[in-house]
């Protein structure tokens, strides 16, 4: 049965009967002549397009095919931020079906490659049409990143619940399985990296390195964004090996003006959101759910009496029945218990009538491509 998505940035109370995945594939070389010419136009209008800002329309850039200005202008140029790209990427979107076409042994694009078709192998079957496609080179290799719809799947049998907290000091996350009482604590310490992201900011912006701090930014990002995922696939992985229903707190609320911990949240400024999106792509991709649960007063309330206490920094020791934990585990404990409290009290395990819950799709193996 198809689920339904909280989330106020997707189709509320729509439902959902595809996932979207992605195929990496390695261009073959007869395909390359034509992609190396198209990186030498690029490479030449792109300076252009990222000065003339108010100049966003492919026939400025006549040198460009109207299918790759189009997307350069959507993913380069309204990005006000962006000065200078090193690693070109060749966008093309699919447009519905009318730039990327199906065929049966792969892809055609009459806009770049006339009437060949591009061999692909899809992982997991096509769901109506490709969304879009990358091309860019690395090493001297061409390769190609080609995102597309696949049909959703019924759920997947689960045999019990893990908590993941989520957090900005000590770890990026905590799992907590009361199934086995195993704890999982992963990711660096985000306080300790945000620290030393905040001096070497401060320090280039006394020198006045203007285009060094740009770039600081930019790393600062990618390597948030690259521990998330690392974070995510190691929760998502170990709910799939144990068949477990992920358990995350809802946090939509803490920027909020009257919110307690805004003040906290945002002197951390750790993407939780982020890790949130990818616990959730990723767990579409295995047919397993994700469900939210309020966030009140789980660092505090004792996982084994629920009696409340105050934690000593990141440690936990319960007054009244002598509970000693870590602060972080204490709460995932606590997060996978009303996790499962709100399941039993739905009657059932079905996404659809879990509030904050989302069903996704089982995998299939992913064949190595040549």
């Amino acid at each position: 049965m198809a689920a339904k998505l909280s989330d106020k940035h997707n189709l509320i109370d729509k439902p959902v009967d595809t996932v979207a995945t992605c195929a990496k594939v390695r261009i073959p070389d007869a395909f390359t002549p034509v992609l190396d010419g198209l990186l030498v136009r690029v490479r030449g209008g792109l300076p252009r397009m990222l000065h003339l800002r108010e100049c966003s329309s492919c026939k400025h850039y006549p040198e460009i095919p109207c299918v790759i200005a189009k997307s350069l202008i959507a993913k380069y140029q309204r990005n006000e931020k962006l000065v200078t790209v090193s690693n070109i990427v060749l966008p093309v979107c699919g447009d519905k079906g009318k730039q990327i076409k199906l065929e049966k042994n792969g892809l055609r694009i009459p806009a770049l490659f006339k009437k060949e078709i591009l061999p692909v192998i899809f992982p997991k079957p096509v769901h109506g049409f490709v969304r879009s496609i990358e091309f860019f080179k690395r090493k001297g290799v061409w390769l190609a990143s080609i995102c597309y719809n696949t049909p959703a799947h019924e759920f997947v049998d689960v045999e019990g619940v893990v908590g993941v907290d989520r957090n900005s000091v000590g770890n990026v996350a905590v799992l907590a399985d009361p199934q086995n009482g195993k704890v999982l604590h992963l990711g660096f310490n985000p306080a300790a990296a945000k620290y030393n992201w905040r001096r070497r900011r401060a320090n280039l912006k006394s020198k006045g390195f203007r285009r060094t701090l740009r770039n600081l930014s930019g790393k600062q990002s990618r390597r948030t964004s690259h521990e998330n995922y690392i974070v995510s696939k190691q929760i998502v992985s170990y709910a799939v090996k144990h068949h477990r229903i992920i358990a995350v707190e809802n946090l939509e609320s803490i920027r909020k003006a009257k919110s307690k911990i805004r003040g906290y949240v945002e002197k951390s400024q750790w993407a939780f959101y982020e890790l949130l999106s990818f616990i959730q792509y990723k767990a579409a991709l295995h047919g397993m759910i994700v469900a939210t649960v309020h966030p009140a007063y789980t660092s505090q309330n004792c996982s084994r009496c629920r009696q409340r206490n105050t934690p000593n920094g990141k440690k936990y020791v319960c007054e009244h029945c002598g509970h000693t934990d870590h602060r972080d585990a204490n709460a995932a404990f606590n997060i996978a218990k009303r996790g499962a409290e709100s399941i039993a009290m739905s009657g059932t395990q079905d996404s659809v009538s879990l509030s904050g819950a989302v069903l996704v799709t089982p995998s299939l193996e992913v064949p190595a491509y040549a």
